[in-house]
């Protein structure tokens, strides 16, 4: 089963795995680690990267992050020379809760590769305006 990791400012990603347990029941294999004023980079990127290698169980890991460029993402990336042979994993950010739900539903059905693929143009997809796509009365 593909890992799941969620990476954000503050408590964020604790909310995202909080509504994904409300809508999809208990999770296996999924994490979440917040960024905080008092955590230094250093210590949060050996946090990132032991969850990381805990959640690897031979499929690969999918990490979430807040906002490309920012210091989650940035780990993620700092992370790959010591996590290479450890960790297939795939970084995303922009994360939303649709693209954590259908991943973690998905995540048995599709390669590392694919998952990644899909649950991009899942956030992409699911960004709409009410009015732009129900008219409104005027």
């Amino acid at each position: 089963m593909i890992g799941v990791l969620i990476l954000t400012h503050g408590e964020l990603a604790e909310g995202y795995l909080s509504a994904l347990r409300l809508i999809t029941g208990e999770a296996e294999n999924i994490d979440t680690l917040g960024l905080y004023h008092e955590t230094s980079i250093e210590s949060y990127k050996e946090e990132v990267a032991e969850k990381m290698i805990a959640l690897e169980q031979g499929n690969g890991v999918l990490v979430f992050c807040d906002i490309f460029g920012a210091s989650p993402y940035n780990v993620t990336a700092h992370n790959y020379q010591v996590l290479k042979d450890k960790v297939n994993y795939r970084s995303i950010t922009g994360v939303n809760l649709p693209m954590v739900i259908e991943a973690v539903c998905s995540r048995e059905t599709m390669d590392l590769d694919e998952l990644a693929k899909y649950i991009q143009n899942v956030g992409k997809d699911g960004i709409k305006e009410l009015f732009e796509n129900y008219g409104r009365d005027e």
